[in-house]
């Protein structure tokens, strides 16, 4: 929605009543109160500082665009920006008061001049889904750029546009995220281990998690199962047969004894993210034993978890964008023609994307007695993110803001819970590996007998245990999947071609599992503000 409300005309002699009018017409929109009075406040403040500067008059507008509001403020005269003052004042003078409030609300504030006027900006409330919205909008932009180049150019050119454009912005994109990965786990599961009470907490709350952990992979295991079955149970044109299978795998046992690094800066500068949790562990647990005598480290501690998540949201200012890039370059590369060959293993994936978010609502409901309607609904609109992102570690920002902002889970335990979630348990990956399987398995002639699926549902859940929370990670642990049942491990490139896609719907589920399980476990340590959990 954009519109935009009445305008007032403020004076020195009228601003008194015409505040008021304006103060009055934003409780109407429905502006929360801190809102109100920290936008009528810097209203007075800037007014106060173009009267000075003999402005007679300044007109203001309440506009609105979409879930966004903000007062435009337009004065005539020469240039002059009330916001780039000097501070010349002392702190006895009253300007430096009137001066400090204004730098520290600067990010509300905006100036311009334009058309021989001063124009100012009051933001009195962000778009909450803009986000959202604009990521939307580039990933269906990049999906009719994409198919339109790739009609009207030549597939050399498409080839060239899609390598030294399209794949490789969106490579820098994700190698910043991921460079400030390792230490945004780091730093939040220390944080949030530091800032807890009791060191006895973190056990508790560990096998709790654990608990939940297990109760949705086993939802996920199962809804993958009957839906692989029933979808993939028609005959199939098979493309080849199950010969050698013998290939390197990822070893189960080899997984868990290098979780304990053989050095310090190791998993930070390699990315191994059950290693980085290990030290994090470490650490965090022994600085909360130190008690008083760590409160530098405490400290340090603090601002470092402060600095690598205010590093990442100016990096993800850019998903827009690369969700753009990457629609575009999905099309170059596979085609509109060759993802229909597919969309029975997207249906699939889709519709365990469906059954797990019931699933959640049911134990959002039932273990953690909250509307399960609001949960949903807030959790939907998350879900693009993602989505576009196809990493669930890159996604992780995204998802603890979820959490504190709109869910109202405390900030320490949402960056204890979140890093943990994206980097051990995945219920997205869980049924894809599943899915993958069985129908790389009828397109192979591999009979799907009970042995066959039993084997699959052990090897699958174990594995999402720990499995990369990167770009085509998934895949990297289907190989393993495919040699323990027999698949051919050639089989894994016809995946790779489409997997971008199925990254789409397999991305936003892990994402949902690690959010619905943090929820649960506030809920379980009385840390969830019902008061936020139910704004809208």
């Amino acid at each position: 929605m954009i519109g935009k409300a009445s305008s007032f005309l403020l004076t020195k002699e009228t601003f008194g009543s015409e505040q008021g009018k304006i103060e009055e017409k934003l409780v109407q929109m429905g502006i929360e109160h801190a809102a109100v009075i920290r936008s009528s406040l810097l209203l007075e403040e800037i007014c106060y500082r173009l009267f000075e500067h003999k402005s007679k008059e300044v007109k203001v507008g309440i506009h609105r665009r979409f879930g966004a509001v903000s007062l435009r403020l337009t004065s005539e005269g020469e240039a002059y920006n009330p916001l780039s003052e000097e501070n010349s004042w002392t702190e006895e003078e009253v300007d430096y008061f009137r001066h400090i409030i204004l730098t520290s609300n600067r990010e509300w504030l905006g100036y311009s001049r334009r058309n021989g006027k001063n124009c100012l900006s009051i933001e009195v409330r962000k778009d909450k889904k803009k986000q959202v919205r604009n990521t939307l909008m580039g990933m269906a932009l990049g999906l009719l750029v994409g198919s339109v180049l790739e009609e009207v150019l030549s597939p050399d050119l498409v080839s060239m546009i899609d390598t030294y454009a399209l794949r490789s912005a969106r490579t820098m994109f994700l190698n910043a995220m991921n460079m400030m990965l390792a230490p945004v786990v780091l730093f939040s599961i220390m944080a949030g281990i530091m800032n807890l009470s009791n060191v006895s907490d973190v056990g508790k709350m560990g096998r709790h998690m654990m608990g939940l952990y297990l109760v949705t992979s086993l939802c996920a295991a199962g809804g993958a199962l009957f839906l692989g079955v029933h979808i993939f149970s028609g005959e199939f044109a098979q493309i080849g047969t199950a010969g050698d299978t013998a290939a390197a795998h990822m070893s189960l046992l080899d997984m868990i004894v290098g979780i304990v690094p053989h050095q310090f800066a190791e998993p930070v500068i390699s990315g191994n993210m059950l290693q980085v949790i290990f030290l994090a562990l470490l650490f965090g647990l022994t600085i909360n034993s130190m008690g008083e005598k760590a409160r530098p480290l405490i400290d340090i501690v603090n601002a470092m978890d402060t600095l690598c998540l205010r590093v990442i949201r100016t990096i993800v200012r850019l998903v827009p964008l690369v969700a753009f890039l990457s629609m575009a370059s999905l099309v170059f590369q596979v085609g509109l023609e060759s993802l229909w060959a597919f969309m029975e293993a997207l249906l699939a994936q889709g519709l365990m994307l469906v059954f797990m978010l019931v699933v959640y609502g049911a134990l959002v409901a039932a273990a953690g007695h909250l509307p399960p309607w609001i949960f949903l609904r807030k959790l939907a609109g998350f879900l693009p993110l993602p989505a576009s992102l196809g990493s669930t570690n890159a996604a992780m920002p995204f998802s603890m803001e979820l959490c504190v902002k709109k869910l109202g889970v405390q900030e320490k335990l949402a960056g204890f819970a979140i890093p943990m979630g994206a980097s051990v348990k995945m219920d997205g990956n869980c049924a894809f590996l599943i899915l993958q399987s069985i129908m790389l398995a009828k397109l192979y002639g591999i009979e799907v007998s009970s042995g066959f699926l039993m084997t699959l549902a052990l090897t699958s859940v174990a594995l999402s245990f720990g499995s990369p929370g990167v770009t085509g990670g998934a895949v990297i642990c289907l190989a393993s999947v495919a040699v323990s049942v027999g698949i051919p491990i050639e089989a894994i490139g016809m995946v790779l071609s489409v997997d971008p896609l199925v990254s789409m719907l397999r991305t936003p589920l892990n994402s949902a599992g690690g959010i619905t399980v943090a929820l649960l476990l506030a809920r379980h340590e009385h840390a969830v503000d019902e008061s936020v959990y139910r704004a809208e």
